[in-house]
C-alpha cells in the first residue's frame, strides 16, 4: 500500500528547508563519542539529521515506514543502516547510544506514543539521551495537506507528553516549543534513566 510520504518523497527531498533541529541535535550528540550508535527514528530521506549525523562520525540506523523516503536516503547516506518499517512495530537491531525522532512521532495516533517510549527506552543503553519532536498541543488528531497530500497529525501537552516519558523511563531535561508557528511543535531532550 503506497503511504503519503512514498508519493511526495522527491518533492518533499527537493524542497526547501532549514535544519532547524541543528541546535537541538548538538545538544543530543554533546559526550558522545565519535563511533557511538545512533537510532533516527522517522528518518525520511536522510536529509538533514542522518547525514548530519554520519558526517559528524556517528554510526547511524534509520527507520522510516516510507519504501519512497528510504529510497532516497540510501543515496543520501549511504554509511547508515536503513530500515523500512513502522516504528511502533520495527524491532530494533541492538542496543543504542542515542536516538532521535525529529518530525516523525506526530505522525503516529497519540495513543500509540507510550509504545514508543517503551521500545526506544528498553532499545537505549542506561543514560543515553533521547531527542524528539512532538505536537505542542493536546488535539487527538487532525490533518494537513503538503504537496497535495493528507497527512495526519497528533499529539498531547507538553505537560502530558513528559509525563509519558517519565512513566517509560526518561529523565525530561528540555522541553520547550521550538515552532509556534505550527501549532506549537515541541524539541524534547530526555535522558534514559541510568
Amino acid at each position: 500500500m503506497s503511504k503519503p510520504y512514498d508519493a511526495i518523497a522527491g518533492e518533499w527531498h527537493a524542497g526547501p528547508r532549514q535544519f532547524r533541529a541543528k541546535k537541538y541535535v548538538d545538544l543530543l550528540l554533546g559526550g558522545l563519542p565519535r563511533g557511538a550508535r545512533v537510532l533516527d527514528l522517522g528518518c525520511g530521506t536522510g536529509e538533514p539529521v542522518a547525514r548530519y549525523l554520519v558526517g559528524a562520525g556517528f554510526r547511524v540506523v534509520g527507520v522510516d515506514e516510507s519504501a519512497g523516503m528510504l529510497e532516497i536516503a540510501r543515496r543520501v547516506v549511504p554509511e547508515a543502516e536503513l530500515i523500512e518499517g513502522d516504528m511502533c512495530g520495527v524491532e530494533l537491531p541492538g542496543t543504542f547510544d542515542a536516538a532521535v525522532a525529529w518530525d516523525s512521532l506526530f505522525h503516529v495516533e497519540r495513543s500509540r506514543h507510550r509504545a514508543v517510549f517503551r521500545k526506544v527506552s528498553a532499545a537505549l543503553a542506561p543514560g543515553a539521551p533521547f531527542l524528539l519532536s512532538t505536537g505542542g498541543t493536546g488535539h487527538p488528531g487532525f490533518t494537513s495537506e503538503m504537496y497535495g497530500r493528507a497527512f495526519f497529525y497528533s499529539g498531547f501537552e507538553p505537560e502530558e507528553a513528559a509525563g509519558l516519558l517519565r512513566s517509560e523511563g526518561f529523565e525530561v531535561e528540555l522541553c520547550e516549543v521550538d515552532d509556534p508557528s505550527s501549532l506549537g511543535r515541541l524539541a524534547v531532550l530526555a535522558r534514559r534513566a541510568a
